[in-house]
């Protein structure tokens, strides 16, 4: 039987605040790209049936890499197996995707974690922690979950990992509001990164380290904000543009009941 939480949003699964809003860098970024599709996914709880392989193999590798960092357990193992049970599961592939091809990266993206990275990380302080804060002008709590705060380069980083099928450009790190949630919710650390396990025909691993000034906390914490207040009330339009021919929700949006009902189920 497939392991569940690698079908699951991870982050509902670890929150106490099940039934009532709060805000995370996820819930942020969603209502930022289109409210209305905020509102299916989080208000309505609809769900695409066929979950994107991408997801659920990035799921498998944070659950291999936690293991790891956790038990000492053999992340290569760990990750076999849980792609393993995915094998007869109905997924979404891209056309350059299969469930041979992904097993593959992931096999040989977490050797190479193993062989080249793991003596950079020293004193590990959490794995898979999650964070709960209120903060003075946010109408709702923000609330997430750092992979790993541990010192890499003997300075004290809190880490992201990431899969991606590319390298990330110099941009994403500097306006990633997901460090920047992490710089608030570990104050004390002197950097954030991610740590991107690149799936290309030769596995690469790239880290991408970051600082947030104060100047950079306040701008994010005023979108944050503005974000709050609007989920707090209850306004979700429809932010229509070219994203909307590849948008899980736009039977939903153009009235195709047929098709909603045989693409998306309700959950909760």
């Amino acid at each position: 039987m497939a392991n569940s939480a690698l079908l699951s949003d991870t982050e509902e699964l670890v929150t106490s605040r099940k039934g009532t809003p709060y805000l995370s860098f996820s819930r942020l970024s969603r209502y930022l790209h289109c409210p209305e599709q905020y509102r299916l996914y989080y208000v309505e709880g609809l769900r695409p049936k066929v979950q994107p392989a991408t997801l659920v193999f990035g799921s498998a590798v944070h659950q291999a890499l936690a293991a790891f960092f956790l038990k000492k357990a053999d992340p290569v193992s760990i990750f076999q197996s849980a792609w393993e049970d995915l094998k007869e599961i109905k997924l979404d592939y891209s056309q350059r995707e299969s469930w041979d091809r992904l097993n593959g990266c992931g096999q040989g993206l977490l050797e190479k974690f193993q062989k080249e990275e793991v003596q950079r990380i020293g004193a590990i302080t959490g794995v898979e922690k999650p964070f709960d804060l209120s903060i003075s002008g946010l109408d709702l709590p923000l609330i997430g979950i750092m992979d790993l705060t541990a010192a890499v380069d003997a300075k004290r980083t809190v880490v992201d990992f990431k899969t991606s099928g590319s390298s990330y450009d110099k941009h994403e790190v500097i306006l990633s509001d997901q460090l920047t949630t992490y710089q608030l919710a570990e104050p004390e650390a002197e950097q954030s990164a991610f740590c991107v396990l690149v799936k290309t025909k030769e596995p690469k691993i790239e880290w991408h380290f970051a600082k947030r000034t104060g100047e950079q906390l306040m701008e994010f914490l005023g979108k944050a904000g503005y974000v709050a207040r609007e989920i707090t009330a209850g306004r979700f339009y429809k932010r229509s543009g070219l994203w909307c021919a590849w948008c899980d929700y736009l039977p939903v949006c153009v009235g195709n009941k047929a098709k909603a009902e045989e693409t998306l189920i309700q959950i909760g």
